[in-house]
């Protein structure tokens, strides 16, 4: 395989930083002091990216980063190599020195289950290189929502919604606030019914103040939000899993733009348990103060029935004596993490 060169990317944001030297740090999660590789060339640089990694296909493309398949050299573990530009990059101060945000996030959250963990990371070419898990059988939860015709069955849909909740309030444990949960940002094992989460590129340090800054996705923003651009942080978390919520029963978001967020008159089903219902409702209250915690989420009446895994194969066996394809949306049984770790758009929504 060629070796693949990571050049800097050409691409604007905010979060400007000032140029850096000609210089390549390597990072990992053990790791607390950096090791700098003395300036030279870049031609003559001994490169531990690829030293360490055989980079195969770009995965994913976006304004925010990119993101490529790999396979670590070692052992032939799939990874994933998600690139952003150092300019891009926040940074903020740690015991440890100045790191990338984002990094500091995914070393809090090293030992939460159902995390996509980083493995380590490199400053390479002026950019930000962060290596992640890959794990195979894997579709993202977008994708599975898309092959599902109107929405899951509500057995199924309770089972992912309750390891949603656990996830969170795992990560939250960590101090990490994850700001962009969405039904892109998790990944769904399709051996297991196992959910992952996924791109902690646009989240924060958990904290009780107001937050004025939010890099997540539109139509997943609270009324808060877009009236203000204030909000606090639990509160807007419970309401994107009210938007979540009603994607996973529904088959697609309630609101399509700020005007319809601020209204919030969502619109359901027939078929729609009144508990389910109920349970929206409460998470997409127009005042935060009055959404339901975490805890008194898992604690709802919706959540107290039966709940299956077992539903998530069944649209693969189907298809699979039938033959079906669809060409709109085709389920993948990816190695990759899904487009919303580039920070890229979806139909469903455009990151802010």
């Amino acid at each position: 395989m060629s070796t693949l060169v990571l050049a800097p990317s050409s691409h604007h944001h905010h979060h400007h930083r000032p140029p850096q030297p000609s210089q390549l740090a390597i990072h990992t999660q053990r790791q607390q002091s950096n090791t700098i590789a003395k300036t030279k060339p870049r031609s003559t640089l001994v490169d531990p990216l690829h030293a360490r990694y055989l980079i195969a296909h770009k995965l994913a493309s976006g304004g925010f980063a990119d993101v490529y398949a790999g396979v670590r050299k070692k052992d032939g573990m799939p990874v994933a190599l998600k690139v952003i530009p150092r300019k891009r990059v926040t940074e903020i101060n740690t015991p440890d020195g100045k790191l990338p945000l984002e990094v500091v996030l995914l070393r809090r959250v090293a030992k939460v289950k159902n995390v996509i963990h980083m493995l380590e990371y490199f400053i390479h070419n002026d950019q930000l290189v962060i290596v992640l898990e890959r794990p195979e059988h894997c579709c993202d939860l977008y994708d599975f929502i898309c092959e599902r015709s109107g929405g899951l069955d509500e057995r199924l849909a309770r089972d992912f919604f309750k390891q949603i909740l656990q996830i969170l309030k795992d990560v939250h444990a960590c101090g990490v606030l994850h700001r962009d949960i969405k039904d892109e940002n998790f990944l769904v094992d399709m051996r297991s019914g196992q959910l992952y989460l996924i791109d902690f590129g646009s989240g924060a340090l958990l904290h009780d103040e107001i937050y004025t800054d939010f890099e997540g996705t539109q139509c997943y923003a609270a009324p808060e939000w877009v009236t203000c651009r204030r909000y606090f942080g639990l509160p807007q978390t419970v309401w994107s899993l009210g938007i979540l919520l009603y994607d996973l029963v529904c088959g697609d978001v309630p609101f399509p733009d700020d005007l319809a967020i601020i209204k919030c008159q969502p619109q359901f089903p027939n078929h729609l348990s009144q508990e389910c219902i109920q349970l929206i409702e409460q998470c997409l209250s127009i005042r935060s103060s009055e959404r339901p915690t975490l805890d008194q989420c898992l604690q709802s009446e919706w959540l107290k029935h039966p709940s299956s895994k077992d539903l998530s194969l069944s649209l693969v066996s189907r298809r699979r004596m039938t033959g079906h394809t669809n060409h709109s949306h085709h389920l993948k049984d990816s190695n990759s993490l899904p487009k919303s770790t580039t920070g890229s758009s979806s139909s469903r929504g455009n990151s802010l």
